[in-house]
């Protein structure tokens, strides 16, 4: 992902940013995030209160949509309620009935609410969500109506998978229980999209679906460049050229899983390293080239975390293919990938196939994880306007019959 913020970085250089407005300043200042006091008496998805904003692509670039932002009700992994934004954006022109709802997952991968979609697309400050601004525009060019949610919770519990899962999942009830967009509840067709991380969120989402909120009427999903079993993933990348992705990562499981008591196996460079990437308010294009070719052995007092039976656990719990999604899958990856993981998407594309998921999947041999993000999104909106368009899904189970 780093090469794609290397080529959208120059957004940022464009002018000089307006004067705040509603959605760009700083989260932690911001009492529209403070949650209520009677939280936990709120149905997952309600709206707890709402305010216009709008999207940025970098600083200078005020996009010209409506745009709101919701505070919402959601669950994290310990049943705790929590209070998560969405961002729902408008497009230019609708249909006055039957209107069509996106949920885009942005990929922040972050430790900080600097990543969070809310605060980086109001402010444009983040290259890697300005980038993804183009993407959104797409879906919206096409009269769908786009949700993205701060899914990782308000602690930034990045690769936790309960917590967002739902996240995506309340965000979508959000979005449907907000009167001002125009949707139909629980009848709107409902497509989620997202990549890498966005992705990951999307898978998680898909997987979940039927037992968290099977009232929703989602249509098909995409995702891209997936770690479909992280245990495989995290050992592919440590100690190499992005290493400190990996690192982050579990830096993100510590805050998701507060019981392992991660500390107590870091050694003091291990104590310092992290110590580091949790205070300095990063996200993903930040660290990814923070810690090259850094082994975890190196900052740990086990010689292998990740065969910790309490990590490996952990690994399992984040890792695809628990539950079959019920709705159509459009899936994609590149076999060049440096994070890994393409044997790993084979294994989860034939266990969908084998117990009735439709799935149409993609294998990229010319491009490597941050091209297939500019190569393939705009083929998955076409795919998700053939769901909404009710056509055949064209799935391509036999290429891949189950092991």
């Amino acid at each position: 992902m780093a090469t794609l913020a290397v080529v959208v970085g120059a957004l940022g250089l464009l002018g000089a940013a307006p004067a705040a407005q509603a959605g760009a300043v700083w989260p932690t200042d911001d009492p529209f995030y403070t949650p209520p006091a009677d939280l936990a008496a709120l149905p997952n998805g309600s709206v707890i209160r709402s305010r216009k904003t709008r999207i940025k692509t970098g600083p200078a670039i005020q996009q010209p949509f409506k745009t709101y932002q919701v505070l919402y009700r959601s669950t994290d992994r310990l049943e705790k309620p929590i209070a998560n934004v969405a961002t729902i954006i408008m497009p230019l022109t609708s249909p006055k009935t039957g209107r069509k709802l996106i949920s885009y997952q942005t990929a922040y991968d972050g430790l900080s609410p600097t990543c969070m979609p809310s605060y980086s697309l109001a402010s444009g400050k983040v290259a890697l969500q300005a980038a993804e601004t183009l993407i959104i525009d797409g879906a919206l060019a096409r009269g769908w109506t786009v949700v993205t949610a701060d899914y990782e919770g308000p602690d930034n519990a990045w690769l936790t998978a309960k917590t967002t899962g739902r996240g995506v999942l309340d965000g979508i009830r959000a979005a449907e229980n907000f009167e001002p967009v125009g949707l139909d509840g629980a009848k709107t067709q409902v497509g989620m999209l997202g990549y890498s991380g966005g992705g990951q969120a999307t898978a998680w989402a898909s997987e979940m679906q039927p037992a968290y909120a099977p009232e929703l009427n989602i249509v098909g999903a995409t995702q891209g460049g997936v770690a479909a079993n992280m245990g495989e993933v995290l050992k592919y990348m440590d100690g190499q050229l992005f290493a400190g992705i990996a690192l982050a990562g579990l830096a993100g499981v510590s805050t998701g899983y507060p019981e392992l008591n991660f500390d107590k196996y870091l050694n003091n460079k291990g104590r310092r390293t992290f110590k580091y990437l949790r205070k300095k308010q990063s996200c993903i294009t930040d660290f990814a080239l923070a810690y090259p070719f850094t082994k975890i052995r190196s900052l740990t007092t086990v010689p292998d975390l990740l065969n910790v039976p309490e990590f490996k656990a952990v690994a399992d719990e984040l890792s695809l293919g628990k539950v079959n999604p019920k709705h159509p899958m459009f899936m994609y990856h590149t076999v060049f990938d440096q994070m890994g993981g393409y044997k790993a998407m084979v294994k989860l594309v034939r266990k969908y196939c084998a117990e009735g998921t439709q799935v149409q999947f993609v294998t990229g041999y010319n491009e490597e994880h941050a091209m297939q993000a500019f190569s393939m999104p705009f083929k998955a909106q076409a795919w998700m306007a053939d769901r909404f368009a009710g056509k055949p899904v064209a799935t391509n189970c036999d290429k891949y019959p189950a092991l």
